[in-house]
């Protein structure tokens, strides 16, 4: 069985209709034979909240109530996990959280999550058989970049070449055209 490299990106295929995640960019962050975990890179939560001055977005629908940072910062390699290069994920970020409300940080390289993408055992091998995402090289540039949440799904496909870019203008059902 092939497990897919922390920081990879998982890209909707335009027929995903799930809610959850239409039109999304997810990043891995571990897959094994139990199962993966990751976070939706470019969904907005409504109702624009912040914590420690930064948005606070949706990583999933799973774990509602914990936070995740994704960061640039390596002085905080000892609570946080190093996803690809120059990428680190905090599952507890009140040390970086507390760094950026001093002013010892910049929120420029910084992204706050709420809940995550989760995937049972073997499910997350079944979504990628049916083609349900497309699988994508790490692109630090999506992670923190400023594009808007639909932006950062086309850009993701045109990183992925030409037959890919021509997706993001198919309609998720072809009875919607």
């Amino acid at each position: 069985m092939i497990f897919l490299d922390p920081g990879t990106l998982l890209i909707a295929s335009p027929g995903m209709l799930d809610p959850n995640f239409m039109h999304t960019v997810a990043m891995v962050g571990h897959h094994d034979g139990e199962g993966a975990q990751g976070l939706v890179i470019n969904r907005h939560k409504p109702g624009g909240m912040s914590l420690a001055g930064l948005e606070i977005q949706e990583g999933g629908p799973v774990g509602i109530g914990q936070h995740q940072l994704l960061h640039a910062s390596e002085d905080f390699a000892h609570c946080s996990t190093l996803v690809v290069d120059g990428i680190w994920m905090a599952q507890e970020p009140g040390p970086v959280l507390e760094a950026l409300e001093s002013g010892h940080l910049s929120a420029d390289s910084m992204r706050l999550f709420e809940g995550y993408s989760g995937w049972g055992a073997g499910q997350l091998e079944v979504e990628l058989r049916e083609k349900a995402w497309l699988v994508c090289e790490p692109a630090p540039q999506l992670v923190f970049g400023e594009l808007r949440a639909a932006a950062t799904w086309r850009e993701a496909l045109r990183l992925m070449g030409p037959a890919a870019e021509g997706l993001a203008h198919l309609p998720p059902d072809i009875s919607w055209n």
